[in-house]
């Protein structure tokens, strides 16, 4: 058995320990003998030198929460001199359900963490797979960010998805759970290059959302730490928006959105200042947010205005903000967000319908779908698209092999034959087996009997169905736009590849937890204004208690 830290491991060879991070209930850095200690050891250690009762000790490594029981050292479990442990306590005199509920907690930190880096694994794929989420990672100009290497851009995502999940659980003033979930994304974060972190905002953002955690958890004890944060966090935005925020404004049209962040940061920076005794400091930030947060009070007359010309309550209330309170302004920049937004929706339409496509083109013998850009080069050359996706899955997407088969006149024709068989063999299952099936959903037979001219399958008659608003003319020749000029069908992954390769995906996609990616991938709006677009009621009532505080305490007895 190992020998328990409490009991001296430091009698070992230092030269054997690591240094090891510890955030959360208790910060700093302890020295780990990584090829010895257990779990159990190192929940001990840290009993002794937290002062916590080792029974009210949760640890977490890497969204995974350690358990005594976990056999082998603490290398075994994975943990690195690189590693960070979060420590989370529960309070002693709490009942037996509690634990239950603290369980819960941690099983559900560790399936955001788990679906968080699931997605992040996938998008190292072709951004066109169907189980890829389309997340563009941009700096503050707007402009594609570029990576060095791959663990960067791993990282950076990884952080991002788990910095919006944990604002999400913070909106849900479920400030313990929300802490955990951003030290999560610090984490990640820190296995980026700073070069790269230094051309976005997150991180900074991100600071003050963990220190606004530490508020509202009342939790004093994180008072320097908290002072450390939000000096990085001004830097940080100094950096990312120019010294007089001037960067930012031109980037957003001259408008300034960064009122409501700027109001939690100065108030956050007022409390640090008052609980460590410099009461003019506190003063000046607390008269300096509570500026911003008067500036950013929207009449009743100004959005009763905007909402009777059409404009909803919401865009409307953030655009008079943003504007200064100008009614002409909030209008201009109403408008240019709803133009932002058609663009996005119309990109993800056209994303949306490539991605069918090449669903429909089927996947190589390896599982990759076809490659895109490939594609449309063969295409560019003037090669039908169907024809040539499948001379790319059929050979594993390499341009070169896939050119030459195209190329060839006997090659060409036999491609071709392939083809033609396989929609001949679709569509008489089709017809065979489910016009029955599409009927008994309510479309009428001659809404069927057109849309299985082209649909290769159900999904695909149902989905081209349901969105076609009952122009199944226009539909079918909205499918079959691309098609070759001899009748092919629109997808061959049924009939030529192997058919293990259906069942292989539905046994994947059955361990995978939809649910949780959904909500993750969701929280990144796209919106790059959402981060600023806070409410800031508690900080207005927090800016006036200090200030009576402050008041009093200038007030002569």
């Amino acid at each position: 058995m190992a020998e328990s830290p409490a009991e001296g491991p430091c009698t070992k060879e230092l030269n054997a320990a690591a240094q090891l991070r510890v955030a959360g209930a208790w910060s700093g850095q302890i020295e780990a003998l990584l090829d010895v200690w257990t779990i159990a050891d190192l929940r001990s250690h840290l009993s002794v030198v937290s002062g916590f009762a080792l029974e009210t000790i949760n640890l977490i490594c890497a969204g995974k929460v350690l358990k005594d029981q976990a056999p082998g050292t603490l290398r075994d479990v994975g943990i690195t001199v690189k590693s960070k442990i979060l420590v989370t306590r529960l309070a002693a005199h709490q009942q037996p359900t509690t634990f239950l509920a603290e369980e819960e907690r941690q099983a559900r930190l560790t399936r955001i963490k788990a679906a968080a880096d699931a997605i992040v694994n996938r998008s190292d794929d072709d951004a066109y797979s169907d189980d890829h989420y389309d997340l563009q990672l941009e700096n503050q100009s707007g402009e594609t960010l570029k990576f060095s290497s791959e663990s960067d851009k791993r990282a950076l995502m990884l952080g991002l998805m788990l910095h919006a999940k944990g604002r999400d659980i913070l909106l849900q003033d479920n400030y313990g759970e929300a802490l955990q979930v951003l030290s999560m994304s610090e984490e990640a974060f820190e296995l980026c290059d700073q070069k790269l972190l230094e051309a976005v905002d997150n991180v900074a953002l991100l600071q003050i959302d963990i220190v606004w955690c530490y508020f509202m958890l009342k939790d004093m004890a994180r008072i320097a730490d908290a002072g450390k944060r939000l000096s990085q966090a001004r830097e940080g935005l100094r950096r990312s928006h120019g010294p007089h925020l001037e960067r930012l404004h031109t980037l957003q049209g001259g408008f300034c959105p960064e009122l409501a962040i700027h109001v939690r940061l100065e108030l956050l920076e007022g409390i640090v200042a008052f609980h460590t005794g410099l009461f003019d400091a506190a003063k000046r930030s607390m008269v300096s947010a509570q500026s911003k947060y008067n500036q950013l009070q929207v009449s009743d007359e100004s959005l009763a205005l905007l909402v009777s010309m059409g404009y909803g309550t919401k865009e409307s209330k953030r655009a008079l903000r943003v504007s200064g309170q100008d009614v002409n302004s909030a209008i201009e920049f109403v408008m240019e967000e709803r133009k932002k937004k058609s663009i996005r929706k119309e990109e993800d339409r056209r994303l949306e319908k490539r991605r069918r496509e090449l669903k429909d083109f089927g996947k190589t013998q390896s599982g990759k779908v076809v490659d895109s850009s490939k594609l449309d080069k063969l295409v560019t050359i003037g090669y039908e698209m169907l024809l040539a996706a499948e001379a790319l899955r059929q050979n594993e997407n390499d341009f070169n092999v896939a050119l030459d088969v195209l190329s060839d006149p006997s090659k060409n024709a036999t491609l071709q034959s392939k083809l033609l068989l396989g929609r001949e063999q679709s569509h008489k299952r089709l017809n065979n087996e489910s016009i029955e099936e599409l009927l008994a959903m309510g479309f009428t037979r001659d809404q069927v009997d057109q849309i299985l001219q082209t649909a290769f399958s159900v999904d695909d008659a149902i989905t081209l169905l349901l969105r076609g608003d009952g122009d199944t003319e226009a539909m079918a020749n909205g499918f079959a736009q691309d098609s070759f000029p001899i009748e092919v069908a629109e997808s061959s992954s049924n009939v030529l590849t192997s058919g293990g390769i259906q069942t292989a995906l539905e046994e994947s996609e059955g361990q995978r937890d939809f649910e949780m990616e959904e909500d993750i991938a969701t929280k990144l709006t796209g919106d790059p204004l959402a981060e600023y677009d806070i409410d800031v009621h508690k900080e207005g009532e927090a800016i006036l208690a200090y200030l009576e505080l402050l008041n009093s305490k200038s007030t002569p007895c």
